[in-house]
């Protein structure tokens, strides 16, 4: 290694101009911000070599603070693992900078979480750098990923149909891929595999080499090695094709993001371990707009969505009910006037509502509802009522009015079908989700039930009779009121 590589002595035309396009890419994109803290993840290999030498030279005028972070996979041979923590240990010595490492079993892990190896050493790694930035406050984890890799992830997403998403690949600088941690800065995007590659040679260095990277059996290397050199043959240009790809579809996404932010808060509700939204809401917005709500939602429980996950989603909101299976055990549900995502400690399960006596007239509280009762002029045409109002000739609930959850038995005579009907049937043919059947109030009369509220009366309950006033009633829903959508009655 050579003894100096900090400063001009050191320098060429290249090494400086292509410290320039990185600092002019780190301002322009926002990657870096001043007075920061930042660990580098650093394998030894040309790029992160690179990067850890451009922004060690950088220093100063970004007004960062920089260690030096190194993983071993335990993939490799001990020696070879050794040699690579040396070098990353000399290389931080060069700079004048502090250096952590550690080493996981990744097949260990892989094994055990059920993963291939190059998701589970990501996993790994990842784990590490946010134990590192988190004991050294810091608030970024820089990586040396160019613009080579850019390409080859576009093409890997669009190979495995990851939607339009897939094509913005890797951002400048992104959130932590699960719940929480620090951001994931990528100064390099704007430079090639070969940039980096010379910038080492020019500064007399000899970075690592993986001999892994070589092998087919990683889907990014049979990209890499294998696809990338056959679509040169039809577009030489095909790398730079798909960054320029990546760049537009990142204008779109940007554009959708500000639009889902400002919806955020009035569609959806963030509770422990679920995020739930409007589903009629939903159901009202363009397409691509309600997919980046339920990515976002996703987001927020630390998973990120693929194209087929969305597209199932969609069509169990259109269809009014769906329980869907989606990443580390996440749950997709539609259940009435809601679209939820949960994970395995929450539920969307409607609790009961306790048998309470209305009081008529005035009104009266329920879990998620108020309810109305009082005595008014008979309306001209009774069949205007709402789903959530019905009226009622006054002999007939001379008893009282109670309300509560369904029971099993519970039946009535819905007026015009000339017979009974068990209300569980009812709330079936109204396409009530299972969990939200609780949740539809059952209105009663000492001889029986004489409302399924936004459902039907019971023919009995019906005014027949000229009658100069009529007792109405009104539910109400509460902000979280579950079971029930007057809009879809």
């Amino acid at each position: 290694m050579a003894e100096e590589i900090t400063e001009g002595e050191m320098s060429t035309r290249f090494t400086r101009g292509l410290e320039k396009r990185v600092l002019l890419f780190i301002q322009q994109a926002g990657v870096l911000r001043s007075g920061k803290q930042v660990v580098v993840g650093v394998s030894g290999g040309p790029d992160s070599t690179a990067l850890a030498l451009i922004l060690a030279r950088l220093q100063g005028k970004l007004d960062i603070q920089l260690s030096l972070a190194h993983f071993d996979h335990m993939l490799r041979g001990r020696d070879s693992a050794d040699e690579d923590r040396r070098y990353v240990c000399s290389l931080a010595e060069k700079l004048g900078l502090a250096v952590f490492w550690a080493r996981g079993d990744v097949k260990a892990y892989a094994r055990d979480k059920g993963l291939s190896l190059e998701e589970a050493g990501r996993e790994l790694r990842y784990k590490f750098f946010e134990a590192e930035a988190e004991r050294l406050g810091a608030d970024l984890v820089a990586l040396g990923h160019t613009a080579s890799d850019q390409a080859e992830t576009v093409l890997m997403h669009i190979i495995r149909g990851s939607g339009i998403d897939g094509l913005v690949g890797m951002r400048p600088r992104s959130a932590w891929p699960w719940l929480q941690g620090p951001d994931v800065a990528r100064p390099l995007l704007g430079v090639w595999r070969q940039d980096t590659e010379r910038y080492c040679q020019e500064l007399g260095l000899s970075p690592r080499r993986d001999p892994s990277n070589e092998q087919l059996e990683a889907t990014r290397n049979r990209v890499r090695l294998q696809l990338i050199p056959l679509l040169k043959e039809i577009n030489p240009g095909i790398e730079k094709a798909l960054v320029r790809l990546s760049a537009a579809a990142s204008g779109y996404m940007d554009y959708l993001d500000r639009q889902a932010d400002t919806l955020w808060g009035m569609l959806a509700r963030e509770a422990d371990h679920s995020v739930r939204l409007s589903r009629w809401s939903l159901a009202e917005l363009a397409p691509p707009l309600a997919e980046r709500l339920l990515r976002q939602a996703a987001r927020r429980l630390g998973v990120e969505l693929e194209a087929v996950h969305l597209q199932a989603m969609m069509e169990g909101l259109q269809a009014g009910r769906a329980r869907l299976s989606l990443p580390r055990g996440l749950v997709f549900k539609v259940a009435g006037k809601e679209a939820g995502i949960f994970s395995g400690m929450a539920t969307m399960e409607v609790k009961p509502i306790p048998e309470t006596v209305l009081a008529i007239p005035g009104c009266t509280e329920l879990p998620g509802w108020t309810v109305e009762a009082k005595m008014i002029p008979r309306p001209r045409d009774i069949r205007k009522a709402g789903p959530c109002e019905a009226f009622f000739d006054p002999e007939i609930v001379a008893g009282g009015m109670t309300v509560r959850s369904r029971r099993p038995g519970d039946r009535l005579r819905p007026l015009g079908l000339g017979g009974e009907k068990k209300v569980q049937d009812i709330l079936v043919d109204g396409k009530v989700a299972v969990e939200a059947r609780n949740g539809v109030p059952i209105v009663c009369v000492p001889w029986g039930v004489a409302w399924v509220v936004g459902h039907c009366i019971d023919e009995r309950a019906a005014i027949k009779r000229e009658t100069p006033q009529v007792l109405w009633v009104r539910f109400s829903r509460g902000e979280n009121a579950p079971g029930l959508d007057s809009t879809a009655l």
